[in-house]
């Protein structure tokens, strides 16, 4: 029962993540009228980039918070020590992505470039999810049945 809970925990996160990235992607209306926040308004530049802000910290805090969480689960038996190695290789690369998208954002406040780096952050979490995630889940339900 206790690793359905923390299947059930890290399925939530996972959706919270999604969610939040939702949010951020919508959160630009200009997006495909112009590449450049300079190219907005100034009074819609300064709400969405304050906005976007708040988000993206928020995305990047909740995902590398599930980070670790995950690897906390990744340290039960039943999960091989392959699977671990590469499960924390893989939020090693999206960490630097998360990175990159804050630097970038820091550097020069471009809204629009910083959901470009959201989706792309959007399509490896979708592929950590597939490919690590669910192995995860299945070691997890796995070894509750283990005697």
């Amino acid at each position: 029962m206790a690793r359905e809970q923390d299947v059930e925990k890290i399925r939530r996160d996972h959706q919270h993540m999604l969610e939040l990235i939702s949010r951020i992607q919508a959160e630009c209306t200009q997006r495909e009228k112009v590449s450049n926040c300079n190219a907005c308004d100034t009074s819609l530049r300064q709400l969405c980039h304050g906005n976007i802000e708040a988000l993206i910290k928020n995305f990047v805090d909740v995902t590398l918070k599930h980070n670790l969480i995950e690897s906390m689960y990744m340290m039960e038996e039943g999960v091989p020590p392959e699977h671990r190695i590469a499960h924390n290789r893989a939020h090693m690369d999206i960490s630097l992505q998360l990175k990159e998208i804050r630097v970038v954002f820091t550097r020069d406040g471009n809204c629009i470039l910083a959901i470009e780096g959201v989706d792309q952050a959007l399509a490896s979490l979708l592929r950590h999810f597939k490919d690590f995630d669910e192995q995860l889940e299945i070691y997890l339900l796995a070894s509750e049945l283990t005697p």
